[in-house]
């Protein structure tokens, strides 16, 4: 599992310029989730939530070894990766809802578009105020968000990146889509460390949403395996001890069945957000 975690040097540079230098000469949204449900609905059970990105969540109870949970890990097609923007790049472009007209015509977006929508949605969330003993960002470049994680966590010597990973015998046997997924082993928790979540945001760039708390968050590894045994995903899972202070219409408490507010809520990471996590 320590291969999961390493320094932030020039290598995670390297690592993130490779991720998506397939897709630099795009500039379209990620617009995957009707895609995901069409091509991933025959393996939902009547009654259930159609949409098999909801299903990443799970209970603090879950975490221990032989536990079975049906788990969704997407993987997003290079080719429809928005370029990731150099630090230079993205302070030339406004990244406000106040500017979304000029915003939409620099990238040639209709307005009414679903895309315009998603640029609105991802504007809005990034200027939402933390809650109580949050902290939060929207990273535009790589050197933004490495240069407000250390300033919200650790120094650079101190931080380090986890990733959710699926590792099959073959490429061709590999699936992403819903599985049944148990608990190979029993879940190691990080104790004693600062963590920082960032997820992919729809925009015509790659923009990071990240965000943590600083106490009530406990991060675990995890090592998972579908039933037939040819999927094995290793990677970080975070549990939200406090959510008391959550939106009471988070799909979360719906996903689990569990009343607003009431309990603690866990749940994996797709293959293309990031951990970083400080001692």
């Amino acid at each position: 599992m320590a291969s999961l975690r390493f320094s932030v040097t020039f290598h995670t540079f390297l690592f993130f310029s490779l991720w998506v230098v397939e897709a630099r000469t795009s500039r379209k949204l990620i617009s995957t989730k009707e895609q995901e449900i069409q091509n991933n609905s025959h393996l939902l059970k009547d009654g259930e939530f159609e949409d098999p990105t909801l299903y990443m969540f799970f209970k603090i109870n879950d975490l221990k070894i032989g536990t079975k949970l049906p788990i969704y890990f997407n993987k997003n097609d290079l080719r429809k990766v928005p370029p990731l923007l150099t630090r230079q790049e993205a302070d030339l472009i406004p990244f406000t809802k106040s500017k979304l007209d000029f915003l939409l015509n620099h990238f040639s977006i209709s307005k009414d578009s679903p895309q315009a929508k998603a640029m609105k949605e991802t504007l809005v969330r990034c200027n939402y105020k933390a809650i109580e003993g949050e902290y939060k960002f929207c990273g535009t470049s790589l050197e933004s968000m490495l240069d407000l994680a250390k300033k919200t966590i650790a120094s650079n010597s101190d931080l380090k990146v986890m990733t959710t990973k699926v590792m099959v015998p073959s490429q061709d046997t590999i699936s992403y889509a819903l599985h049944n997924y148990t608990f190979a082993e029993a879940p190691k928790e990080l104790v004693g460390i600062k963590m920082l979540g960032c997820h992919r945001m729809p925009y015509p760039y790659v923009v990071y949403y990240c965000h943590g708390h600083k106490s009530g968050t406990k991060v675990f590894e995890v090592n998972l395996v579908t039933d037939d045994g040819k999927h094995r995903v290793v990677g970080p899972a975070v549990c939200h001890m406090n959510t008391s202070m959550w939106n009471v219409d988070h799909e979360a408490f719906k996903v689990l069945k569990i009343e607003p507010r009431s309990a603690p809520v866990c749940h994996f990471f797709p293959l293309d957000n990031i951990v970083w996590v400080a001692k």
